[in-house]
């Protein structure tokens, strides 16, 4: 005989069992697809709904609008505000704190506006049939949400949410309290076709604070391609025109801001040379009067030939000298500029004053990138972040590089100043030859003209400053204006996806836990994994009506259904047990108590009283007695307890059957305090062999193998042993235990008989059997 450790080697995932196992509990997918399906619709019909709301907007870095501009034959500087992370630096301020509170200042949403649905509310924006004009002159209400019910077309309940207060007003009458005072009127437009007078509406007053926060934190922002200068804003809103009007005008205050820096940029130089004019202006002026003057009292028009030559170049000379005069006062703007610490993103560009030196150009243009980072981080972030600091420090570095450089230019143009005075001097001593009439005409004329120069100079600037500033261009643009990209919350595909994972993956994996996790003993099969003992038979549970039939010892054995079928089954299958002796001997028991051995051996005693045979069901479990209640017969007084003290002859406790005279009982009896002692005596061997001669067949109901040792001491006597497992109750484990004790191992021609197998699970074994109505049938 195979032992345990081989029976085990042998097995093998059985998947057909798996799947008839699985299929027992089919019902679990409509049920949990039921209530899957009802989730996902409550989830659907409660929650808000929420809108991508998305705008595209182009962030350049100013080198196609802000560069060059020609004129003519002449370029005219333009201003450019771009450098390394400029993309960066755009995205932050365009999602800054202060954009975003500019934003909503310019927005109308300081009231919120909702209207109470069945299972949710909606906001509804602009379409409310009411407006709230609240008096901030007295108290303003922030962060305090309303209810208002309207009662008819011209008054309505207000009651404050959270709060005790509640009261009916007009439309147009002031509402006062402590806390708050507004008006509430109605909105002409939005009342046709809304039903107000039938609805509940709710409105907030928001803080602005809250506000900024809540979309500051709602922005998305993303490229629309991987290098792309098209970001992609998006916000998720309640209210879909709501977030389509929060985007156009955070947009377009982005594409406004760039601009507005390069037009504070222009209109810097345009300043700073209107204020150089005005005094040249009154110097060329002066200089014309004097002139003028001149020629009348004398009457002097022009000078002589050699006049004219001097002054020609002396003209040529003034010219250079009111350039580097020009450059000078710029010099000196921008050193001014740079000890005051001011903002260098405003300063005006060496290009625009006419000054060609590209180390002083290109150290500005750093330094005005710099600012621009700075002031972009600080949008978001403190002086203390590390960023900053770093920033901070380039830009010390270089604005001294700056102003060494400075120092260096202004050396070089003094020099070269220098140098055309003294031109300018020795033009004096030929002008001193002249005759005197003609030098005092000469010297005036050299005055006015070095006016006029500087004068026509200073024009030629202000022009090309005046016309960069017409030629600006906002650095951003709207590529495509705040669209909507559909509900995102709730999510149909999401809802259907819980559906599919509740109602089919969810009950599959509790089918599976559960098959899985059970240890419990299911059909024979499971016996059969680890012992290779016989099953001498199996007794089903059948079910009634719909619910669990308890079926009764007394009447179970009999009639055509399928456990009185079975129990004949197991009493041919004893037949095979052949002996020698005249009687035969059924020991049952089981592994632990409930598992219905004493229900096992009513009914296969009244089996066998059936066939005329004299029958005797012997309680041999003193210890849990429960024959008496389960047959149905009442005891006489006297049970094995009082054979073993000998207050009872063997003839005193038996008990006869009234409906069946062949089977006759021995019941237990008064509990003794050592049922094994008493077993284990002589008297026991005396009463079985007393009894076997007298009956035909003796079923001994014994207490569990697994607990004492009561059935152990009976089996010597019993020809078959039949070891009674429960469905769904025998633990595998406490089975497969039992099963490898030596002593059970030792116990003579044992067999396992399995209990309570539910008729629906039973049959699929069978191609012929009775169905739950008692009919034969054979299966296709």
């Amino acid at each position: 005989m195979k032992n345990f450790e081989e029976v085990e080697q042998e097995k093998t995932l059985d998947v057909k069992k798996l799947l008839y196992r699985s299929l027992r509990y089919w019902y679990y997918f409509p049920i949990f697809l039921f209530i899957a399906s009802f989730v996902a619709i409550a989830l659907y019909q409660t929650t808000t709904p929420m809108h991508q709301i998305s705008i595209q907007l182009l962030i350049s870095d100013g080198q196609e609008t802000a560069g060059a501009m020609n004129v003519g034959d002449r370029a005219l500087p333009g201003i450019s505000l771009g450098g390394t992370g400029f993309l960066e630096n755009q995205t932050i301020i365009l999602t800054s704190r202060k954009q975003v509170e500019k934003t909503l200042r310019q927005l109308d949403f300081e009231i919120s506006y909702f209207e109470k649905e069945m299972f949710k509310t909606q906001e509804i924006y602009k379409k409310s049939p009411f407006r709230v004009l609240i008096d901030s002159s007295e108290v303003n209400p922030t962060g305090l949400h309303f209810e208002v019910e309207f009662l008819s077309k011209e008054r309505y309940r207000l009651s404050l949410k959270d709060g005790d207060f509640s009261k009916e007003y007009k439309l147009f009458e002031k509402v006062t309290h402590p806390q708050f005072a507004f008006s509430i009127v109605p909105v002409e437009e939005n009342i046709p076709g809304s039903d107000y007078h039938e609805k509940i509406y709710e409105f907030s007053v928001n803080s602005l604070n809250q506000l900024v926060g809540q979309y500051q934190s709602k922005l998305v922002l993303d490229q629309v391609v991987n290098g792309s200068s098209i970001v992609e804003i998006s916000i998720m809103e309640n209210n879909v025109q709501k977030g389509i009007d929060f985007l156009n005008k955070l947009a377009q205050n982005s594409v406004d801001y760039t601009l507005d820096k390069k037009n504070r940029i222009a209109l810097n130089t345009i300043d700073f040379i209107e204020k150089q004019l005005v005094g040249v202006a009154d110097s060329l002026g002066a200089a014309e009067n004097v002139l003028e003057n001149f020629r009348s009292a004398n009457q002097v028009m022009d000078v002589s030939y050699q006049g004219q030559m001097i002054l020609t170049q002396s003209q040529e000379l003034e010219e250079q000298k009111s350039a580097l005069l020009a450059k000078l006062d710029y010099y000196s703007y921008l050193n001014d500029y740079i000890e005051s610490n001011r903002d260098m993103q405003e300063v005006i560009v060496p290009t625009s004053m006419g000054i060609e030196d590209p180390v002083l150009g290109q150290l500005i243009s750093q330094l005005s990138t710099l600012n621009a980072e700075r002031s972009a981080l600080r949008f978001n972030a403190t002086t203390e972040n590390p960023n900053i600091t770093r920033i901070n420090a380039s830009i010390d570095n270089l604005k001294s590089s700056i102003q060494e450089s400075l120092s260096s230019v202004i050396s070089a143009t003094n020099l070269s100043l220098n140098d055309i005075n003294n031109r300018l001097y020795n033009l004096s001593g030929q002008i001193r030859k002249l005759p005197g009439t003609e030098q005092r005409l000469l010297n005036i004329e050299r005055s006015r003209q070095m006016n006029n120069e500087t004068y026509t100079f200073l024009l030629t600037k202000l022009t090309e400053a005046q016309l960069a500033k017409a030629a600006n261009r906002p650095d951003n643009e709207i590529v495509e204006e705040a669209i909507s990209k559909g509900m995102v919350v709730p999510d149909q595909k999401r809802s259907v996806m819980l559906v599919l994972l509740l109602g089919l993956f969810l009950p599959a994996v509790v089918i599976f836990i559960k098959i899985f996790s059970n240890d419990k003993v299911l059909e024979t099969d499971d016996v059969k994994e680890f012992s290779v003992l016989p099953i001498i038979g199996e007794v089903p549970h059948e079910r009634k009506n719909g619910k669990v039939s308890l079926a009764k010892a007394a009447n179970s054995y009999n009639g055509n259904t399928i456990l009185a079928e079975s129990f004949r089954s197991i009493r041919t299958s004893l037949g095979y047990y052949s002996n020698q002796k005249a009687s035969k001997t059924v020991l049952f028991t089981s592994t632990l108590p409930g598992e219905g051995k004493s229900f096992c051996a009513i009914n296969l005693a009244k089996s066998f009283a059936q066939l005329n045979k004299r029958t005797l069901l012997i309680e041999f479990d003193m210890r849990r007695p429960s024959l008496s209640k389960q047959s149905g017969i009442t005891s006489n007084g006297n049970g094995l307890s009082a054979f073993y003290t000998g207050d009872a002859k063997v003839e005193d406790i038996i008990n006869k059957d009234s409906e069946l005279e062949n089977l006759h009982i021995i019941f237990a009896g008064h509990i003794p305090p050592n049922p094994s002692e008493l077993i284990a005596g002589e008297a026991t061997k005396r009463l079985m062999e007393q009894l076997q001669e007298k009956y035909d067949m003796i079923i001994i109901d014994t207490p569990p193998v697994g607990i004492v040792a009561d059935a152990h001491l009976l089996t010597e006597y019993a020809d078959v042993n039949v070891m009674v497992v429960r469905h769904n109750v025998t633990p595998k484990p406490v089975l497969k235990m039992n099963l490898r004790d030596e002593k059970v191992k030792n116990i003579p021609h044992l067999s396992v008989l399995v209990n309570g197998i539910p008729f629906q699970r039973k049959e699929y074994s069978y191609k012929y059997g009775y169905d739950a109505n008692s009919k034969y049938f054979a299966k296709n």
